[in-house]
């Protein structure tokens, strides 16, 4: 039997990181796949780079990580806010590993790697944004987003929400949720909630024998007080919230309305 560790979203938050970690070694898994937002956000990104490092992985990279690289290499140009702080805070080391890595992956005949779908790391492979809220798509539009892809598990990210999903074709989406940012606002053409409506480190494993393929979702405590009060203290309090909650906070709801 086979087993995987699936991280994905760290979002520079290396206490949760460090927790996520800790269970995989405490399972005995050797192999762990993750599926990139390593560093952006109002926590610890050298931190988190020097996890990675100690804990050799397969990695690709996610939206984030291309807008960090997007703002060094244009340091001109429109970049989210709290990307300076970011930027400031890695390692030419740090940047110079993210340069190096890929936007999707396979591994082991078994999976496909990406970060939100096989084409884009910018857009739900999951669920569709509307006017009305965030909907998982139907198994029929599933398959039809993923008829080209020969593996059977298709592992995703980006929506910070952990999901499995069984096609009727037979194959996997496994979505593991965020280490380390369990809710945001998103912006678009809708403005939007993603919450997994929890605070804690998620993460997933799937055990492969054959054909059997099984999946569980984890979900690890760690000391998301001091996690909220970093974020505070960077002058992000909205992240801080999310951390502490795992949801939108009522105020914040209105935003959205």
């Amino acid at each position: 039997m086979q087993l995987y560790a699936i991280i994905s979203d760290i979002h520079g938050n290396a206490l949760a990181l460090e927790a996520v970690l800790a269970d995989i070694k405490s399972r005995g898994i050797s192999n762990t796949i993750n599926l990139g937002d390593f560093f952006f956000g109002a926590l610890e990104p050298e931190k988190v780079a020097d996890l990675l490092r100690q804990n050799p992985m397969l990695c690709i990279t996610g939206n984030t990580d291309r807008e960090i690289l997007e703002a060094i290499d244009n340091p001109s140009g429109k970049h989210k806010p709290g990307m300076d702080r970011v930027v400031g805070d890695l390692s030419d080391e740090s940047i110079n590993w993210m340069r190096g890595l890929p936007k999707t992956a396979t591994c082991d005949s078994l999976f496909f790697v990406c970060h939100g779908t096989p084409e884009s790391d910018n857009e739900y492979l999951l669920e569709k944004v509307t006017a009305n809220g965030v909907f998982v798509y139907n198994d029929e539009d599933l398959i039809a987003k993923t008829q080209h892809i020969a593996e059977r598990i298709i592992l995703c990210g980006h929506s910070h929400v952990n999901r499995m999903i069984w096609l009727s074709n037979g194959k996997i989406i496994l979505n593991p949720g965020s280490v380390g940012l369990p809710a945001y606002l998103g912006t678009g053409e809708h403005r939007f909630a993603m919450e997994s409506m929890t605070p804690h480190a998620k993460y997933a494993i799937v055990s492969a024998e054959g054909n059997d393929i099984n999946i569980e979702q984890v979900l690890c405590t760690y000391d998301w007080k001091a996690a909220a009060e970093t974020a505070r203290q960077n002058g992000n309090p909205d992240a801080a919230r999310f951390l502490l909650h795992g949801r939108m906070p009522k105020d914040l709801r209105v935003v959205i309305s």
